[in-house]
Protein backbone atom coordinates (compact mmCIF):
# COMPACT_ATOMS: atom_id res chain seq x y z
CA UNK A 1 0.00 0.00 0.00
CA UNK A 2 2.59 2.22 1.04
CA UNK A 3 4.69 1.47 -2.24
CA UNK A 4 1.41 2.30 -4.35
CA UNK A 5 1.12 5.81 -2.74
CA UNK A 6 4.40 6.30 -3.16
CA UNK A 7 3.42 5.77 -7.07
CA UNK A 8 0.62 8.06 -6.83
CA UNK A 9 2.82 10.79 -5.58
CA UNK A 10 4.94 10.29 -8.22
CA UNK A 11 1.84 10.36 -11.03
CA UNK A 12 0.69 13.50 -9.21
CA UNK A 13 3.79 16.21 -9.38
CA UNK A 14 4.61 14.59 -12.80
CA UNK A 15 1.01 15.15 -14.35
CA UNK A 16 1.10 18.60 -12.91
CA UNK A 17 4.63 19.52 -13.82
CA UNK A 18 3.52 19.27 -17.37
CA UNK A 19 2.01 23.36 -16.18
CA UNK A 20 5.61 24.11 -14.89
CA UNK A 21 7.40 22.56 -18.20
CA UNK A 22 4.97 24.53 -20.37
CA UNK A 23 6.71 27.40 -19.06
CA UNK A 24 10.18 26.10 -18.91
CA UNK A 25 10.69 24.77 -22.14
CA UNK A 26 9.84 28.31 -23.37
CA UNK A 27 13.25 29.81 -21.67
CA UNK A 28 15.78 26.86 -22.08
CA UNK A 29 16.88 24.53 -24.54
CA UNK A 30 15.17 20.96 -23.99
CA UNK A 31 18.35 18.90 -22.81
CA UNK A 32 19.86 21.82 -20.69
CA UNK A 33 16.53 22.07 -18.85
CA UNK A 34 16.85 18.38 -17.89
CA UNK A 35 20.63 18.84 -17.20
CA UNK A 36 19.41 21.59 -14.83
CA UNK A 37 16.51 19.59 -12.89
CA UNK A 38 18.92 16.15 -12.47
CA UNK A 39 21.79 18.24 -11.88
CA UNK A 40 20.43 19.89 -8.67
CA UNK A 41 18.50 16.88 -8.16
CA UNK A 42 21.52 15.33 -7.56
CA UNK A 43 23.12 17.90 -5.26
CA UNK A 44 20.35 17.89 -3.06
CA UNK A 45 19.90 14.07 -2.53
CA UNK A 46 23.71 14.32 -2.06
CA UNK A 47 22.90 16.49 0.50
CA UNK A 48 20.34 14.51 2.00
CA UNK A 49 21.91 10.86 1.94
CA UNK A 50 25.59 11.40 1.38
CA UNK A 51 26.07 8.36 4.17
CA UNK A 52 24.17 5.89 2.49
CA UNK A 53 25.82 7.07 -1.31
CA UNK A 54 29.43 7.02 -0.32
CA UNK A 55 28.48 3.34 1.45
CA UNK A 56 26.81 2.01 -1.85
CA UNK A 57 27.89 4.22 -4.19
CA UNK A 58 30.40 1.45 -6.14
CA UNK A 59 27.77 -1.27 -5.98
CA UNK A 60 25.35 0.69 -7.68
CA UNK A 61 27.46 2.37 -9.96
CA UNK A 62 26.43 -0.01 -13.26
CA UNK A 63 22.91 -0.03 -12.14
CA UNK A 64 22.60 3.53 -11.91
CA UNK A 65 24.22 4.05 -15.07
CA UNK A 66 22.16 1.73 -17.42
CA UNK A 67 18.79 3.33 -15.58
CA UNK A 68 20.13 6.89 -15.95
CA UNK A 69 20.71 6.28 -19.57
CA UNK A 70 17.54 4.45 -20.78
CA UNK A 71 15.40 7.56 -18.84
CA UNK A 72 17.74 9.97 -21.19
CA UNK A 73 16.93 7.54 -24.00
CA UNK A 74 13.47 7.50 -23.80
CA UNK A 75 13.08 11.26 -22.55
CA UNK A 76 15.41 12.43 -25.63
CA UNK A 77 13.55 10.20 -28.70
CA UNK A 78 10.23 11.89 -26.95
CA UNK A 79 11.07 14.95 -27.25
CA UNK A 80 12.98 14.96 -30.93
CA UNK A 81 9.97 12.92 -31.84
CA UNK A 82 7.44 15.71 -31.04
CA UNK A 83 9.11 17.69 -33.70
CA UNK A 84 7.74 15.38 -36.01
CA UNK A 85 4.47 14.82 -34.55
CA UNK A 86 1.46 16.11 -32.57
CA UNK A 87 1.81 15.81 -28.84
CA UNK A 88 -1.57 14.25 -28.69
CA UNK A 89 -0.21 11.62 -31.01
CA UNK A 90 3.25 11.13 -28.38
CA UNK A 91 1.60 10.85 -25.63
CA UNK A 92 -0.41 7.90 -26.46
CA UNK A 93 2.42 6.03 -28.39
CA UNK A 94 4.21 6.86 -25.13
CA UNK A 95 1.71 5.28 -22.92
CA UNK A 96 1.89 2.10 -24.79
CA UNK A 97 4.44 1.37 -22.59
CA UNK A 98 1.89 0.31 -20.09
CA UNK A 99 0.83 -2.58 -22.36
CA UNK A 100 4.70 -3.45 -23.32
CA UNK A 101 5.62 -4.03 -19.73
CA UNK A 102 3.31 -7.14 -18.96
CA UNK A 103 4.26 -8.56 -22.66
CA UNK A 104 8.15 -8.30 -21.81
CA UNK A 105 7.33 -9.57 -19.15
CA UNK A 106 5.39 -12.57 -20.06
CA UNK A 107 8.61 -13.00 -22.91
CA UNK A 108 11.69 -13.17 -20.03
CA UNK A 109 9.50 -15.20 -17.83
CA UNK A 110 7.58 -17.41 -20.26
CA UNK A 111 4.78 -16.98 -17.57
CA UNK A 112 1.31 -15.71 -17.99
CA UNK A 113 0.83 -11.95 -16.44
CA UNK A 114 -2.94 -12.79 -15.63
CA UNK A 115 -6.20 -11.50 -17.21
CA UNK A 116 -6.87 -8.74 -15.09
CA UNK A 117 -3.34 -7.25 -15.22
CA UNK A 118 -3.81 -7.86 -19.27
CA UNK A 119 -7.59 -6.25 -19.29
CA UNK A 120 -6.36 -3.07 -16.96
CA UNK A 121 -3.16 -2.54 -19.50
CA UNK A 122 -5.65 -2.37 -22.23
CA UNK A 123 -8.02 -0.66 -21.11
CA UNK A 124 -5.39 1.97 -19.64
CA UNK A 125 -4.32 1.97 -23.04
CA UNK A 126 -7.33 2.78 -24.51
CA UNK A 127 -8.46 5.48 -22.39
CA UNK A 128 -4.87 7.27 -23.46
CA UNK A 129 -6.09 6.77 -26.48
CA UNK A 130 -9.27 8.78 -25.81
CA UNK A 131 -7.64 11.46 -23.34
CA UNK A 132 -4.53 12.29 -25.81
CA UNK A 133 -6.59 14.53 -28.28
CA UNK A 134 -7.93 14.90 -31.56
CA UNK A 135 -4.45 14.94 -33.51
CA UNK A 136 -3.67 11.00 -33.12
CA UNK A 137 -3.99 10.65 -36.85
CA UNK A 138 -1.18 13.10 -37.63
CA UNK A 139 0.96 10.27 -38.59
CA UNK A 140 4.52 10.48 -39.32
CA UNK A 141 7.41 7.36 -39.79
CA UNK A 142 10.41 8.81 -38.25
CA UNK A 143 8.30 10.76 -35.24
CA UNK A 144 6.25 7.66 -34.55
CA UNK A 145 9.50 5.49 -34.68
CA UNK A 146 11.69 7.70 -32.33
CA UNK A 147 8.01 7.15 -29.73
CA UNK A 148 8.30 3.93 -30.14
CA UNK A 149 11.74 3.86 -29.24
CA UNK A 150 10.88 6.10 -26.06
CA UNK A 151 7.67 3.73 -24.67
CA UNK A 152 9.86 0.44 -25.26
CA UNK A 153 12.82 2.09 -23.47
CA UNK A 154 10.06 3.27 -20.82
CA UNK A 155 9.53 -0.25 -20.15
CA UNK A 156 12.67 -1.57 -20.10
CA UNK A 157 13.89 1.06 -17.48
CA UNK A 158 10.77 0.33 -14.92
CA UNK A 159 11.68 -3.67 -15.97
CA UNK A 160 15.39 -2.70 -14.95
CA UNK A 161 14.06 -0.74 -11.95
CA UNK A 162 12.23 -3.97 -10.54
CA UNK A 163 15.09 -6.10 -10.96
CA UNK A 164 17.98 -4.14 -10.15
CA UNK A 165 16.40 -2.75 -6.18
CA UNK A 166 15.88 -6.59 -5.28
CA UNK A 167 19.41 -6.60 -4.19
CA UNK A 168 20.08 -2.64 -3.98
CA UNK A 169 19.98 0.74 -2.11
CA UNK A 170 17.40 2.73 -3.57
CA UNK A 171 18.59 5.85 -2.58
CA UNK A 172 22.14 4.83 -3.84
CA UNK A 173 20.53 3.73 -7.06
CA UNK A 174 18.58 7.09 -7.57
CA UNK A 175 22.10 9.30 -7.18
CA UNK A 176 24.01 7.52 -9.92
CA UNK A 177 20.50 7.46 -11.82
CA UNK A 178 20.40 11.22 -11.29
CA UNK A 179 24.45 11.73 -12.44
CA UNK A 180 24.51 9.88 -15.23
CA UNK A 181 21.06 11.27 -16.36
CA UNK A 182 22.84 15.22 -16.20
CA UNK A 183 25.85 14.08 -17.79
CA UNK A 184 24.25 12.70 -20.76
CA UNK A 185 22.16 15.37 -21.01
CA UNK A 186 24.66 17.96 -20.77
CA UNK A 187 26.73 16.05 -23.48
CA UNK A 188 23.30 16.26 -25.85
CA UNK A 189 23.21 19.96 -25.17
CA UNK A 190 26.73 20.78 -25.87
CA UNK A 191 26.19 19.27 -29.12
CA UNK A 192 23.49 19.86 -30.31
CA UNK A 193 22.08 23.03 -28.68
CA UNK A 194 22.94 26.34 -28.94
CA UNK A 195 24.36 28.28 -25.90
CA UNK A 196 21.27 28.81 -23.61
CA UNK A 197 20.56 30.62 -20.72
CA UNK A 198 22.25 29.25 -17.43
CA UNK A 199 19.50 30.94 -15.29
CA UNK A 200 16.59 32.67 -15.90
CA UNK A 201 15.28 34.04 -12.60
CA UNK A 202 12.19 35.14 -14.00
CA UNK A 203 11.09 31.70 -14.42
CA UNK A 204 13.10 30.43 -11.09
CA UNK A 205 9.43 29.25 -8.88
CA UNK A 206 8.39 27.02 -11.79
CA UNK A 207 11.94 25.37 -12.10
CA UNK A 208 12.65 25.37 -8.37
CA UNK A 209 8.97 23.14 -8.03
CA UNK A 210 10.29 21.03 -11.10
CA UNK A 211 13.88 20.15 -9.54
CA UNK A 212 12.23 19.51 -5.93
CA UNK A 213 9.04 17.94 -5.90
CA UNK A 214 9.05 16.30 -10.27
CA UNK A 215 12.55 15.45 -10.22
CA UNK A 216 14.40 15.09 -6.72
CA UNK A 217 10.84 13.69 -4.99
CA UNK A 218 9.46 11.91 -7.55
CA UNK A 219 11.94 9.98 -9.31
CA UNK A 220 13.62 8.61 -6.19
CA UNK A 221 10.20 7.71 -4.53
CA UNK A 222 9.92 5.32 -8.45
CA UNK A 223 12.55 3.49 -7.50
CA UNK A 224 11.98 3.20 -4.00
CA UNK A 225 8.30 2.39 -4.64
CA UNK A 226 9.59 -0.49 -7.01
CA UNK A 227 11.55 -2.01 -4.70
CA UNK A 228 8.08 -3.38 -3.37
CA UNK A 229 5.28 -3.53 -6.47
CA UNK A 230 5.23 -5.66 -9.27
CA UNK A 231 5.93 -3.53 -12.72
CA UNK A 232 3.01 -4.03 -14.67
CA UNK A 233 1.16 -2.67 -11.73
CA UNK A 234 3.74 -0.27 -11.19
CA UNK A 235 3.02 1.15 -14.75
CA UNK A 236 -0.69 1.13 -14.67
CA UNK A 237 -0.87 3.63 -11.58
CA UNK A 238 2.04 6.11 -12.87
CA UNK A 239 -0.02 6.29 -16.24
CA UNK A 240 -2.63 8.58 -13.53
CA UNK A 241 0.03 11.25 -14.76
CA UNK A 242 -1.91 12.34 -17.63
CA UNK A 243 -5.24 12.89 -15.92
CA UNK A 244 -3.14 14.74 -13.12
CA UNK A 245 -1.70 16.51 -16.07
CA UNK A 246 -5.23 17.51 -17.92
CA UNK A 247 -6.59 18.52 -14.40
CA UNK A 248 -3.40 20.88 -13.76
CA UNK A 249 -3.95 22.54 -17.17
CA UNK A 250 -7.40 22.89 -16.67
CA UNK A 251 -7.00 24.67 -12.90
CA UNK A 252 -4.20 26.87 -13.54
CA UNK A 253 -3.96 27.25 -17.70
CA UNK A 254 -7.61 27.06 -18.16
CA UNK A 255 -7.71 24.51 -20.64
CA UNK A 256 -10.71 22.91 -21.26
CA UNK A 257 -12.55 19.27 -20.67
CA UNK A 258 -13.94 17.42 -23.61
CA UNK A 259 -15.92 14.83 -23.89
CA UNK A 260 -13.92 12.29 -24.92
CA UNK A 261 -11.32 13.71 -22.95
CA UNK A 262 -13.53 12.44 -19.38
CA UNK A 263 -14.38 9.25 -21.10
CA UNK A 264 -11.18 8.83 -21.44
CA UNK A 265 -10.06 10.22 -17.67
CA UNK A 266 -12.73 7.65 -16.73
CA UNK A 267 -10.66 4.19 -18.10
CA UNK A 268 -7.89 5.04 -16.61
CA UNK A 269 -9.03 5.11 -13.17
CA UNK A 270 -11.16 1.86 -13.80
CA UNK A 271 -7.86 0.06 -15.05
CA UNK A 272 -5.99 1.63 -12.34
CA UNK A 273 -9.38 0.06 -9.82
CA UNK A 274 -8.67 -3.11 -11.73
CA UNK A 275 -5.15 -3.32 -11.40
CA UNK A 276 -5.72 -2.73 -7.50
CA UNK A 277 -8.17 -5.17 -7.19
CA UNK A 278 -6.30 -8.30 -9.05
CA UNK A 279 -4.84 -10.21 -5.98
CA UNK A 280 -8.60 -10.39 -4.59
CA UNK A 281 -10.47 -10.85 -8.14
CA UNK A 282 -7.64 -13.61 -8.77
CA UNK A 283 -7.75 -15.19 -5.46
CA UNK A 284 -11.98 -15.26 -5.58
CA UNK A 285 -11.69 -16.90 -9.36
Amino acid sequence: MLADLGLLYCAFFWGISFVTMKILVGVYPASWLLFLRFSAGSVMLYACFFRRIHKSFRHELKGGVIIGFLLFLAIASQTVGLNYIGGGRSAFISATYVLMVPLMLWAMNKKFPGRVKLFAAVLCVGGMYLLTGEDISEASLIGDSLTVICALTFAVQVIAISRLTQNSDPIALSFVEFVSFAAFALISSLLFENRPVLLDMGSIWELAFTIIFATFGCYVMQICAQKYAEPSHATIIMSLESVFGLAGGIIFLGESLSFRAGIGCALIFVSVLFSELEPYLHARS
